[in-house]
């Protein structure tokens, strides 16, 4: 926070004691100068800026663009490796354990060459294959071209399963898998028998052990295009509307239709604990068990209501992982996603990144990874805390602070002092620090050197800056392929003040 002194001074001292990321509503009256007014490809960790973290292109490489990337656990195997990542490229479907250096092809359903799509919507679940007392963990994929399929842990295979319908989108809820997202049908929900995702036959005498329809109409054209988990309900997704499903069988279901409106791109929808974050043309939103709402949009408006490309945000996609909620979205004209919001539920800030260009994500229980079109035929594992991975973005990065006048309009202020401590590790770095007022830019070039004694630390740095204006900011900058640096203990600004 800023402390002044009083209105009598020689001197004023503006404090940014931490960094905690994006806040671009009323950047010409906020105080907390904790917040950017824009940044992009840095990281605030606990309270510390560094550049964001370098992300690890894996080797496997297939032919094709990946346009849908899985996970099968297998809990059900003696083999030392329990994950295996599925991709559909190209009209066919590969594994490979997330350490390999190469594809394997899955065996495809007898008759079947290639797939009409290779865009799946993916649920894992386990089978007990008849005559065996064994478990088998599968992952469930459909689409509304091809119908679905299921691909076996043990065996990497892929077969058919029958389904009255062919979904886009499935969920597995109470047991029972959802299948929704219907061309013909948009309007219907339907669902499998229990504990058996291939059979979907009704049961006239125990309805409760078949399976069934629900038809939820809005007569306005719209469709369901999502289906979520969420906790002991499940919540079904329109572009213009949310129903919310109560009971764990068809004698029990209800459907609710909630407030607030529903979600254009069902791809940015990522389930937290207690909520349910979205992307709209106007920001985020989340939907807590009752409403959708507006979810911190005044963070991050300036990239909603000025760069944001509104006519290519149907790619845009995002998850939640370790508490975290990762969005890419295209930005500044781009028809693609050329840009990654995060927000960090914990620190309850929102930072931007503007060095990936991100087609899908899959979060896994102890890695995220991601699909880009600078590399289609290949997957990213992303990486964060570039000070302990020891390998950061080679992107530039930026830090623009809000606006102050230090509570007073009537002095001028300057010349400044800026105190600030860097610390850098095997390579010199070299940072850009500056002072801005409304009539010009001041910047002075700052550079970082290692500390060759291990028994001394990083020195305080003072550096001055002529100059005067009633109102300033700090912005500080990395160049393209800096080394890894962070900033710590916050920056302090003394200003000479000189009333009218």
């Amino acid at each position: 926070m800023a402390s002044y002194n009083t209105i009598n001074a020689h001197d004023a001292d503006c404090r940014y004691p931490a960094f905690l990321g994006l806040n671009q509503y009323g950047q010409e009256t906020m105080t907390d100068q904790r917040y950017a007014t824009d940044e992009k490809n840095v990281e605030t960790i606990n309270g510390t800026m560094q550049p964001c973290a370098k992300c690890e292109l894996l080797p496997p490489t297939l032919e094709s663009p990946i346009e849908t990337l899985a996970l099968l656990h297998r809990r059900w195997t003696e083999d030392t490796e329990k994950d295996i990542l599925v991709a559909a490229s190209g009209g066919k479907l590969y594994w490979a354990y997330p350490d390999a250096t190469e594809w394997a092809e899955i065996w495809l359903p007898e008759g079947v060459e290639a797939f009409e799509s290779s865009e799946w919507s993916c649920v894992t679940y386990e089978i007990n294959p008849e005559g065996s007392a064994a478990s088998v963990d599968v992952l469930l994929m459909s689409n509304a071209k091809d119908g679905m399929v299921m691909v076996r842990g043990d065996t990497k295979t892929a077969t058919l399963v029958e389904t009255p319908k062919r979904f886009g989108v499935i969920e597995r809820y109470a047991e029972r898998i959802w299948g929704g997202a219907i061309e013909d049908d948009p309007d219907m929900l339907v669902y499998s028998a229990p504990f058996d995702p291939t059979d979907w036959e009704a049961d006239a005498e125990i309805p409760e052990d078949g399976a069934g329809d629900v038809m939820q109409p809005s007569w306005d054209g719209d469709a369901f295009t999502a289906i979520k988990s969420f906790g002991s309900q499940l919540i079904a997704f329109k572009r213009t509307r949310v129903w919310r499903v109560y009971g764990t069988n068809p004698g029990e279901y209800m459907f609710n239709e909630q407030y607030g409106g529903g979600v254009p791109y069902a791809q940015t929808i990522g389930v937290d604990v207690d909520k349910i974050l979205a992307l709209t043309d106007r920001g985020p939103v989340y939907y807590d068990g009752s409403a959708v709402q507006p979810f911190y949009q005044e963070y991050v408006e300036d990239i909603f209501h000025r760069r944001i490309n509104k006519s290519a945000m149907d790619k845009a996609c995002a998850c939640m992982w370790r508490g975290k909620y990762y969005a890419a979205l295209p930005v500044d004209g781009s028809e693609i996603n050329n840009a990654v919001l995060v927000y960090d539920s914990q620190e309850r800030t929102w930072l931007f990144r503007d060095d990936l260009s991100i087609e899908s994500f899959l979060p896994g229980e102890t890695a995220l990874y991601f699909t880009s079109s600078t590399t289609p035929g290949q997957v990213w594992l992303w990486h964060e805390n570039s000070w302990e991975t020891g390998e950061c973005t080679t992107a530039p990065a930026l830090w623009i602070s809000p606006w102050t006048e230090l509570g007073y309009r009537q002095m001028t202020k300057g010349p400044w002092d800026c105190y600030l401590l860097v610390e850098v590790k095997e390579k010199p770095v070299t940072l850009r620090i500056s002072v801005q007022t409304e009539k010009k830019t001041m910047t002075k070039k700052y550079i970082v050197w290692p500390v060759t004694d291990q028994h001394l630390g990083h020195k305080q740095k003072r550096i001055h800056f002529p100059g005067y204006g009633r109102r300033f900011r700090l912005i500080i900058e990395s160049e393209e392929g800096s080394p890894c640096w962070r900033l710590i203990g916050g920056v302090m600004l003394v200003a000479e003040v000189d009333r009218d």
